[in-house]
């Protein structure tokens, strides 16, 4: 086994805010999918419905770029929280050994 330094805490900030823009798409792209299926549907192949829950899931992605609903920052903001208490608990260092 070997000890690997921790990752700063900036890092751990940029992956945190990154790992709720992730959730905030998975929302959003459940709500899109939800939203086509109260729309009746003319006879559309498979290959249209996978085509169209493609550009859902990229349209979600882009929305939760933008910050513009704002599920994203809330949970950074409540999260991030965490991050700087574990900083003070620990002085930021972490001595968890890695295999």
């Amino acid at each position: 086994m070997r000890v690997q330094a921790r990752e700063g805490i900036d890092s751990q900030r940029w992956r945190l805010r990154e790992a709720t823009r992730q959730m905030e798409a998975q929302f959003l792209h459940q709500l899109l999918r939800a939203m086509r299926r109260t729309i009746p549907a003319a006879q559309s192949s498979y290959a249209t419905q996978m085509y169209t829950d493609m550009m859902d899931e990229t349209l979600a992605q882009q929305l939760a770029q933008s910050d513009q609903f704002g599920l994203g920052k809330m949970l950074y903001e409540k999260l991030s929280a965490y991050l700087q208490t574990f900083e003070r608990v620990t002085g930021g260092t972490d001595d968890e050994q890695t295999g």
